[in-house]
């Protein structure tokens, strides 16, 4: 039988409006990486990979770019290229705002401290203000910390979270606004509908040939969407990527950190430990906005008479300290009053975080019998900015999706 033509010569008699069309569905729709996964070594080491070909594609122009003027055209009318000049960047990154993620991979441990806390803050500025209300996503522990693998003991205390109001108090007892829980309404009006933000719980490399890729269709129609974010209830799709990954190169044998991220993620107990996580992010989020209610932050959901009657029971103005949960004090438990005006309103505006699990493809031969520990970084001197993103460009003025 004859293999089954992939030319369509009638392509250039369609009308104009028809192909400008079929161009923009060949748009490959990327999780953008604001900066290099693989420059942590930990997260290096544990993948076992070493090549930097797939963040470098992720981020260049689109493949359709090249095929003619028209298709540039298309390229160009939704995305721009961004210059970078910060620790840990990809050099310049392709952005379509209206139909990528925005993601930042670092973690809490090498930017909360020191100068590099400038990547975090300017990350939520950017997409939130610059990128026009682009989809945000960011590891776990900026939201809530998440252990793929479960420790044998757990603390009871400090696996659910709590807010010291006062000791991490700003004037009028306002808790740090520079958080993933405050940052959207600095931007965003209410109802919050434009708000989109997701965690990563896991990061995995799928090291495998190209051609297998191309088959799963799990990196785009051409490969060039090679980072995907799926949903943690999308058990088909992760189960593919696990396919992927099991049917790929040989040396996925020796990847014995990825196989057990795998084991995890398909466990039968993991989407029960995901909902824990996103009730104790939903908590969060609620007590972050009953504070900015309380002391007037900006967007806030208004609330009527005392706020202390939207937990059950209600809390006095002295109250410093709010627990998820305490069970070695259970009274000091704070818990939403559901029938309170101001919390049936918040649950309906509130954003919710989407928990998500990170894949980039790899189509090179990464070695893992030795550690080769790469130094990746652009060595660009810390509390460098991007000229772009503060004096010339904004997305506001881009199309709407069709």
């Amino acid at each position: 039988m004859a293999a089954q033509s992939t030319e369509f010569p009638q392509f250039s008699r369609l009308p104009p409006e028809i192909r400008l069309k079929i161009w923009f569905n060949c748009l490959p729709h990327r999780v953008v990486q604001r900066d290099d996964p693989l420059s942590l070594g930990e997260i290096q080491r544990q993948q076992m990979c070493w090549s930097m070909r797939s963040s470098q594609r992720n981020a260049s122009l689109p493949l359709i770019a090249s095929v003619c003027r028209e298709s540039r055209g298309v390229v160009r009318k939704w995305g721009k290229l961004v210059l970078q000049d910060y620790w840990f960047n990809l050099g310049p990154i392709w952005v379509q705002p209206r139909l990528d993620f925005y993601n930042l991979n670092c973690d809490g441990m090498s930017c909360w401290e020191g100068d590099d806390i400038h990547i975090v803050m300017e990350f939520f500025e950017e997409g939130f203000n610059r990128l026009d209300m682009m989809p945000l996503a960011l590891r776990a522990e900026y939201f809530f910390p998440f252990n793929l693998e479960p420790p044998p003991e757990i603390d009871e205390f400090s696996d659910y979270p709590h807010l010291e109001i006062y000791e991490r108090a700003r004037p009028r007892g306002m808790p740090s606004m520079d958080d993933p829980y405050n940052d959207f309404a600095k931007f965003s009006e209410r109802p919050y509908t434009r708000v989109s933000q997701s965690a990563t719980l896991a990061f995995i490399c799928i090291h495998t040939t190209q051609a297998q890729a191309a088959e799963s269709g799990l990196f785009g129609l051409l490969l060039d969407a090679p980072v995907q974010l799926v949903d943690c209830d999308d058990e088909k799709r992760l189960r593919a990527f696990h396919d992927l990954f099991q049917n790929g190169s040989r040396s996925n044998n020796k990847r014995l950190h990825v196989r057990k991220q795998f084991d995890s993620i398909l466990a039968h107990d993991f989407k029960c430990r995901v909902q824990n996580w996103r009730e104790k992010v939903d908590w969060l989020m609620m007590t972050y906005a009953w504070l900015r209610a309380k002391y007037g932050g900006k967007h806030f959901i208004p609330i009527d008479g005392d706020p202390g009657l939207a937990w059950s029971p209600p809390l006095l103005d002295d109250h410093a300290i709010l627990y998820m949960n305490n069970k070695e004090e259970p009274k000091k438990t704070t818990v939403f009053n559901d029938r309170h005006p101001w919390v049936i309103q918040a649950k309906k505006e509130l954003p919710r975080i989407t928990p998500k699990i990170q894949f980039i493809l790899c189509t090179d031969e990464c070695e893992v019998d030795n550690d080769i520990h790469m130094e990746r970084d652009m060595g660009i001197p810390r509390g460098g900015h991007s000229p772009w993103f503060r004096t010339t460009l904004t997305y506001a003025d881009l199309p709407q999706l069709p």
